[in-house]
């Protein structure tokens, strides 16, 4: 299993699509239809960020943070300052191997 994809085991209620977006600053979203949460993962960017990303993304839909459609809105400043809090400080927890 690669660490995407632990990551991705994280978080079973969402569903993800990586997608491939030839620009350096988009690194993935989440969007929110109903009850029904899918995010999306730029595969093209680095392991790290998009693991990274993962965590972000759901961070928003876990705390029903979100934004507006201006991108400098204080809502929508306020819901990335939000997530980027979680992912930074997201630990992935390993199984411990009991002997």
């Amino acid at each position: 299993m690669t660490n995407i994809e632990l990551y991705i085991d994280c978080f079973p209620d969402y569903k993800f699509y990586g997608i491939e977006v030839e620009h350096n600053k988009y690194f993935g979203e989440v969007v929110k239809i109903d009850e029904c949460v899918t995010i999306f993962i730029n595969t093209l960017q680095p392991e790290w960020q998009q693991l990274h990303t993962i965590v972000h993304e759901s961070a928003h839909a876990d705390f029903n943070v979100f934004g507006d459609d201006k991108p400098h809105s204080m809502k929508t400043l306020l819901a990335e300052k939000q997530a980027e809090y979680v992912a930074n400080h997201f630990e992935l927890k390993q199984p411990t191997l009991s002997k």
